[in-house]
């Protein structure tokens, strides 16, 4: 009965195979055979039991190491989203085109803050068509419809054949629910056109998928000399904006969603008055201090967390005097006591780790390190009044914003340099010594979770160990070695069996004759 090898790691005693066994000794000796050979062969198992506790060690290290892993994975996932500049940089925006819902405004790292207005014209639309009177379709004798829909996106053109029938019992709504039907299935790889009959109102609706003067379709009618059935065009967005200096611009898209002066603006409606005539509506964009700072605390809250796991981690020193418990153990000890136990023994793991202690020493490194190109009053964190507690306070090396002011006057006075600080992305590809921050620490993590893998093996091997790690490695041996030594101690206790089984035949043999001798004396 080997140790599951593939499946799972999980220990597999290897005497279970026994219970199924019945064995009858000391029939004759009187001695109780079972306990004399399990208290033999405990003996036996001393190097199985070692082997059991190391492989058990293995798998509790390798899932600490999983757990960090997983930790460093969130972290570099945040980095990396923080680091993007619409979330990293927050803008605010106020008066009546934003309050009122004309348009949402979203400013990017470059947006020029100042006062804005803007007029919308028209809005940018679909190519749309309804079809009020179906039964002016034709059919075959054979009551086939065959319609031809041309869509046109730019300078592409996709032309589909619709084909389906009209049965002489289908009602007119029977006939609209199908041919939706059948125009979107024919443009379900592309999404281009989405048709939807509406059995109220007896009208079929096609409209493109996209907008913009550039998306055209037709829709012809091949069983009626290619008669048109239905058209559209869809239409640009007009938009007019004025800067802070009160300069005018037009802006056409093909989209509802502009790019100006920094900021992507989402047209929602259009600023017609109640004459038609489109009016100016104002809105200001400005830095939000507040956001920002907002988003360097929650910054500071991740990696102390971070920080903090590791170094409880690495400094965690191991009782070496609680081993893992062997099956036998536990079978003496009440659940709470094992848990109590395996608590202990589960700790120090990883201490000392040197890819751990490593991955902080460079975090703490990267994180004071100066980033070059930078004004020299705010190419370093510490200038940005950020500092490190006293080792006295923190030994994890947690930071804190120690001067507010400090931070806030670099967000407000000197944006640029304050977001490359973070943000920036070196023209070295092969050092990160020129990355910002953020992007220091993004590529941190990506080169520690692969050391960690390396050695622990992939996070997707949950239930088993990715056997070419260097603990899978380890693993794979020490089931090998047990394995062999199972089959060892099985032969063992067999052998165990026979020479008790041979005692006992030995005795009987004995008191047989010791019977017959008494017979014999008895007999005279």
């Amino acid at each position: 009965m080997n140790v599951n090898s593939t499946n799972s790691t999980s220990y597999t005693n290897p005497y279970d195979m026994y219970k199924y066994y019945t064995r009858v000794g000391g029939l004759a000796s009187g001695l109780d055979t079972d306990s004399i050979i399990q208290g033999l062969m405990s003996v036996e198992k001393t190097k199985y039991n070692k082997l059991y506790q190391q492989k058990q060690l293995l798998e509790w290290q390798r899932q600490d190491y999983m757990d960090i892993a997983s930790a460093i994975s969130s972290f570099k996932d945040y980095v990396f989203n923080l680091k993007l500049s619409s979330n990293f940089v927050k803008y605010k925006t106020s008066g009546e085109a934003v309050d009122s819902g004309y348009v949402s405004v979203t400013g990017t790292a470059n947006a020029l803050e100042g006062n804005y207005q803007i007029k919308v014209e028209q809005l940018a639309t679909q190519a749309n068509a309804v079809v009020n009177d179906l039964t002016a379709i034709k059919k075959d004798d054979q009551n086939k419809v065959k319609l031809q829909v041309e869509l046109t996106v730019g300078s592409s053109t996709v032309t589909k054949t619709i084909e389906l029938t009209w049965n002489p019992g289908d009602s007119t709504s029977t006939f609209g629910a199908n041919l939706a039907k059948s125009i979107n299935e024919a443009f379900s790889s592309d999404g281009g056109l989405k048709a939807y009959y509406d059995s109220t109102l007896n009208k079929l609706i096609i409209a493109s998928q996209k907008t913009g003067s550039n998306v055209s379709f037709t829709v012809i009618d091949v069983n009626n000399n290619n008669a048109q059935i239905a058209s559209g065009t869809g239409t640009d967005a007009k938009v007019y904006i004025k800067d802070s200096f009160n300069n005018e611009s037009l802006v056409t898209s093909a989209t509802n969603t502009i790019n100006v002066y920094g900021m992507s603006i989402t047209l929602n409606k259009t600023t017609l008055d109640v004459q038609g005539s489109a009016q100016y509506k104002s809105f200001s964009i400005s830095k939000d201090v507040d956001a920002i700072v907002n988003n360097i605390k929650d910054f500071i809250n991740k990696y102390n967390e971070l920080v903090s796991k590791i170094y409880s981690k690495i400094t965690e020193k191991r009782n070496r005097d609680y081993l893992p418990l062997t099956e036998e153990q536990k079978a003496q000890m009440k659940d709470t006591d094992i848990q109590k136990w395996e608590d202990v023994a589960k700790k120090g793991l990883l201490y000392g780790d040197s890819i751990l202690s490593s991955f902080l020493d460079n975090m703490r490194n990267y994180l004071y390190k100066q980033v070059p190109g930078l004004p020299s009053n705010l190419d370093t964190i510490s200038e940005a009044g950020i500092e490190t507690y006293s080792y006295f306070e923190s030994k994890e090396g947690k930071i804190y914003i120690k001067d507010e002011a400090k931070l806030r006057d670099a967000i407000a006075n000197n944006f640029d340099a304050f977001v490359k600080l973070f943000t920036s992305s070196g023209d070295d590809t092969k050092s990160i010594d020129d990355d910002g921050i953020l992007q220091r620490f993004y590529s941190l993590a990506n080169d520690t979770l692969k050391k960690i893998y390396d050695k622990a093996g992939k996070p997707y091997f949950t239930n088993t160990y990715d056997p070419n790690s260097s603990i899978g490695k380890q693993l794979r041996s020490i089931i090998d070695q047990m394995n062999a030594e199972q089959e060892r101690l099985q032969k063992v206790e067999d052998r165990y069996y026979r020479q008790f089984t041979q005692l006992e035949q030995l005795i009987a043999q004995m008191n047989t004759q010791s019977s017959w001798l008494s017979q014999q004396f008895s007999g005279r």
